[in-house]
């Protein structure tokens, strides 16, 4: 494990203390974001980006933008992935993260929200002792930890290649299946796969909006404006 896997790892296990989330259960995203006041809204947007973050220079509000195009599972990354940028990146910028190449701000946000997402006790529990013994991890275990986690296959599985579990060309090989038609065969509800969350708004702006025009702080169009906004 190199130094910045290592530091991702810690300081995903102090955000879990700090959010009351043991080591090893599975993280709800949308329940994250509503314990943390962050308002966050889901939009379609392009594919070559997941999402955006930004939040004013007190740190008191925050604020999240998640692709609804990109599977749920992928979804879930993206908000752990901000969540980084929101709490512990030293040089926060709004911005888009997507598929380009990253820098180390963006490379240590993966790796957070991997180990915020996958934690490694968690997964070491959910892995039956012979798969680990006879170094062969099952496609059935994989679907599981996915389902469990609520993360897309590819970030399951390059979890496990950085845990050791499996090899570079195992990922390759979980990487190219149709992995719905699996969920479908296992019987396993299939949306973790699918886009979703169309136009979902989490957070009080509109309870903020309301409070502000019944105190005639903005005008009814503004305010009319906004709740048409989180329909």
């Amino acid at each position: 494990m190199n130094t910045l896997t290592r530091q991702a790892e810690e300081l995903a296990l102090k955000f879990r203390a700090q959010v009351g989330i043991s080591y090893k259960e599975p993280v709800n995203a949308k329940t994250l974001l509503r314990k943390l006041n962050i308002l966050a809204m889901y939009r379609p947007l392009s594919m070559k980006f997941w999402g955006l973050s930004t939040k004013t220079p007190d740190s008191k509000y925050r604020f999240i933008l998640i692709n609804s195009n990109s599977t749920r599972g992928r979804q879930h990354f993206t908000i752990a992935h901000e969540l980084y940028h929101l709490f512990y990146d030293t040089n926060p910028q709004p911005h888009f993260c997507g598929q380009e190449d990253k820098d180390k701000s963006e490379v240590m946000a993966d790796e957070f929200a991997s180990a915020l997402l996958m934690p490694y006790e968690g997964v070491m529990e959910n892995i039956p002792v012979e798969e680990i013994q006879n170094k062969k991890i099952s496609i059935g275990t994989i679907l599981k930890m996915e389902q469990l986690y609520g993360v897309s296959h590819q970030s399951m599985t390059i979890r496990l290649k950085k845990l050791s579990l499996i090899t570079e060309k195992e990922l390759q090989q979980y990487n190219t299946v149709p992995i719905t038609d699996i969920a479908q065969n296992y019987g396993l509800d299939q949306t973790l796969y699918q886009p979703g969350n169309a136009n979902l708004t989490i957070g009080d702006l509109g309870l903020k909006a309301k409070i502000l025009f019944d105190k005639d702080k903005i005008s009814e169009g503004h305010y009319l404006e906004i709740l048409n906004m989180l329909k």
